[in-house]
């Protein structure tokens, strides 16, 4: 297993309580250039199966989506609703990429689609409804939604 970083990520340091005291999750990494986050998945992800636990891998996007609908829009915004598909398993070893797109920005609810892939290959789609209940204060990589 590899534990490197690709070239272009930083390390991402979450802002809320809840995200930094979620010892499991492990390093996530953010690269600025395009919003995309991403994260090595470890022994400590895996469910009894042996793939990533699917409430790790919506855990990732839940906060990927809030970070970059802030980074995007300067609102603040809370989670109303998430659905997530799982399509194919997530393994240990593999650099996993969260990638957001913002389908509909409104002045009350934000739909944004957040796909988790690994080497191309999609393993998770979610789509999220968030409420917005401000501006934000100027979007920084410490954010977490």
């Amino acid at each position: 297993m590899s534990d490197l970083i690709p070239a272009g990520y930083t390390p991402w340091q979450p802002a809320s309580p809840y995200m930094t005291n979620l010892n499991q999750l492990g390093a996530i990494h953010w690269r600025a250039a395009d919003d995309v986050f991403g994260v090595r998945v470890t022994h400590d992800h895996r469910n009894q199966v042996g793939v990533a636990h699917g409430g790790f891998l919506a855990t990732i996007a839940d906060c990927v989506l809030g970070q970059v609908i802030v980074r995007q829009t300067g609102k603040s915004v809370v989670t109303v609703q998430l659905g997530v598909e799982y399509l194919n398993a997530v393994k240990e070893g593999d650099w996993l990429e969260a990638r957001v797109h913002i389908d509909k920005p409104g002045k009350r609810l934000i739909h944004a689609t957040c796909m988790l892939e690994v080497g191309g290959r999609s393993a998770l789609k979610v789509n999220g409804v968030f409420a917005v209940i401000g501006e934000s204060s100027p979007p920084s990589q410490a954010f977490d939604g």
